[in-house]
């Protein structure tokens, strides 16, 4: 599969989705925004277009009430009689009386008659007209809704021929009862496309902003992702040594530190695995190499009782024990290896034929011993070596010949007669740890005799080495006092005994070692 199917098999991606997302959310925003803008700008314009009129009919009003001042002046000076004043003066006056108090025939008279004898009396007329104009500003500016808070009234109307809009709509705007001024019936001044138009811009620019910054942070947060996505792919197809190449730093710099971590780990278990394989493996070949070096049978002996007992260890080695017949004799032997696992049960498998063939020839123990030594000198590396305790069994003579080479554990003997474990150990160093002069120097031989319910005990320090859970070893003296307390039987059910006790004092614990013993007794 290639590398970019494998990226589009999951939809988007996370840079996609985020831009996605951003955008769509930007124009939901945008489009709410924009309806509740230009609902609201066009209430604004249209209060502001229809209070520009109203306050443009009050001002036309006053304008034109200002105006009937002076022309009111101008005819008491022209006209200084009181019954022509009157005649003038009255329809101006009376529109005067009515914004300033509401009007009414007495206040009407009462103004009048002022009018009047200031007429008479040559005063200036203008001083009078003033002390009326000065309380109807001051109405005004109280009010703020025009002289005497006059009522503003809307007509529609059709515009006639001549016009500049003929048939068009409009609004006849009506100040106090008289008409002020002609505007156009739309309450939004011609503007309300415009403002559309502006929002949508202006919505459309929001959004193509807020794409290119989605478009700038998507790619500054989904580019280490991506690259951490190709270590990670790199990593799950077997190459543990990948190292993430994210820069910078904040969260995702510290998952690519995990992802290191993770790496490491997996490498690390992946080589505890290949390594406990082979040992796995190992084991498994020390194991079947360790079986094939024991005994499948005993040979029967007249007036003699022999039993064996072996038990593996975790870690197998090259340790056994074997027997050979020659001349009527029985040669009993027990070796253990100085190495583990397969080297150890090469080199126990090479020691075992070197053994088994040369005192084959039945000839001098001294002699065969010593020729085996030089050449497990000869064949195994340095540094390895094999103990061996050798036991010559004469039947007819009712005597054991015992040879040592290098073995920990001596030969135990039971003396049936005096009841007590007696140790049989001669000189001689292990074999293959010198090439002849020193081990045939130090090489000894020893006799013991076999009486009627005597027991001898060879076996290798596996039993000694076993540890409680408490890390305290048995050691050899337990070792012989269990050997003491079951003498009496016979050699099957003395290692039943003996391996009993050795489990319950492991208490679990897993033997250190191969755990081999060999019991012959006397009937």
């Amino acid at each position: 599969m290639s590398r970019g199917s494998e990226r589009s098999g999951g939809g988007l991606s996370i840079k996609g989705r985020f831009i996605l997302s951003m955008t769509l959310s930007l124009f939901a925003v945008m489009v709410a925004a924009g309806f509740f803008l230009l609902s609201k700008s066009r209430t604004a314009l249209a209060q502001a277009t229809r209070m520009v009129v109203d306050e443009t009919a009050r001002l036309t009003h006053y304008e034109r009430v200002a105006s009937r001042e002076r022309e009111l002046e101008i005819l008491g000076e022209a006209y200084p009689g009181q019954t022509r004043l009157e005649s003038y003066l009255r329809p101006v006056l009376r529109e005067l009386v009515r914004n300033l108090e509401g009007g009414g025939e007495a206040d009407e008279a009462e103004w009048l008659t002022k009018l009047a004898k200031a007429a008479d009396k040559r005063t200036d007329l203008g001083k009078v007209l003033e002390s009326l104009r000065a309380p109807l500003m001051q109405t005004y500016e109280q009010n703020g809704t025009g002289i005497n808070a006059g009522v503003v009234l809307r007509r529609p109307v059709l515009l006639g021929e001549g016009s500049s809009n003929p048939g068009g709509e409009a609004v006849l705007v009506q100040y106090d009862g008289a008409t002020n001024l002609l505007a156009p019936a739309d309450p939004y001044g011609g503007q309300a496309d415009s403002l559309f138009g502006l929002i949508v811009l202006a919505s459309a620019l929001v959004l193509s902003v807020g794409a290119g910054v989605s478009v700038l942070v998507s790619t500054q947060v989904s580019k280490p992702i991506e690259v951490l996505v190709d270590d990670v792919r790199s990593i799950a197809r077997g190459n543990l040594r990948h190292k993430t190449r994210v820069l910078g730093g904040g969260e995702v710099m510290h998952l690519a530190r995990q992802i290191d971590r993770m790496a490491d780990s997996l490498s690390e278990a992946q080589e505890n695995k290949v390594e406990l394989s082979v040992r796995e493996r190992e084991r498994e070949v020390a194991g079947e190499v360790r079986e094939a070096l024991l005994p499948r049978e005993w040979p029967g002996v007249p007036g003699y009782d022999l039993s064996a007992l072996h038990v593996d260890s975790e870690e197998p080695g090259g340790d056994f024990h074997d027997y050979v017949e020659v001349d009527g004799k029985l040669i009993l032997l027990v070796c253990e290896v100085s190495g583990r696992g397969v080297p150890g049960a090469l080199v126990g498998a090479t020691a075992r034929a070197y053994l088994k063939s040369e005192l084959e020839r039945g000839e001098d123990l001294t002699t065969s011993l010593q020729r085996i030594n030089r050449v497990i000198a000869r064949d195994v590396r340095r540094g390895m070596y094999v103990t061996a305790l050798v036991v010559v069994v004469d039947p007819k003579q009712h005597t054991a010949t015992v040879a040592c080479a290098g073995h920990k554990l001596p030969l135990v003997r039971w003396d049936a007669a005096e009841r007590q474990v007696r140790l049989v150990q001669p000189g001689g160093i292990a074999l293959g740890f010198d090439k002849g002069p020193i081990f045939d120097r130090g090489l000894e031989l020893a006799k013991v005799p076999l009486a009627p319910g005597d027991r001898l005990v060879i076996g290798t320090t596996g039993p000694v080495q076993v540890q409680n859970p408490d890390g305290e070893e048995l050691g050899e003296k337990r070792l012989y006092r269990l050997i003491a307390r079951n003498a009496l039987d016979a050699p099957k059910v003395m290692l039943d005994g003996i391996h009993t006790a050795v489990e319950a004092f492991a208490d679990g614990e897993p033997f250190p070692a191969d755990l081999t013993l060999v019991i012959l007794a006397r009937d």
